[in-house]
């Protein structure tokens, strides 16, 4: 959701030239959070579009599209499901990776943890085995 047409035009086509996303346009953050047939992913919004000072709820991570640092962490304190900001004038990869991270965001750090933890488990096997076979190589 950007409040300039033009601009979020031009972040559709960007985005959907990428291929790699399901890309949908709203008026409106109450457009946004009404929609209860598709959860999207990663929700990209204008801080404009924010002109409220109560916290505006959308159902899922969102990127702050903002002009200044400053202006996007004071835009993020308004979204509960707030994941990052970005500058309006940013390149189509920045757009990407920032979109990219919020969406393997806990999911993917859950199984690196996952993967991390069956790897130490199978470690200390390996160590109590190698420890087991020289207390036999010493006793036999």
């Amino acid at each position: 959701m950007v409040a300039h047409p033009v601009i979020e035009s031009g972040i559709e086509t960007l985005l959907r030239l990428e291929e790699r996303y399901d890309v949908r346009r709203v008026a409106s953050a109450a457009e946004a959070a009404a929609l209860r047939d598709w959860k999207p992913t990663v929700v990209l919004i204008d801080g404009t579009l924010l002109n409220t000072q109560s916290p505006t709820h959308l159902g899922s991570p969102t990127l702050v599209l903002s002009g200044t640092e400053a202006d996007g962490r004071a835009l993020l304190r308004r979204l509960p499901e707030g994941r990052g900001w970005l500058r309006k004038d940013a390149t189509a990869a920045e757009f990407a990776k920032m979109i990219d991270g919020i969406a393997s965001g806990p999911a993917a750090q859950r199984a690196l943890g996952t993967l991390a933890t069956i790897v130490l488990v199978l470690l200390v096997l390996a160590v109590i085995l190698l420890v087991i076979y020289l207390v036999w190589l010493a006793l036999y």
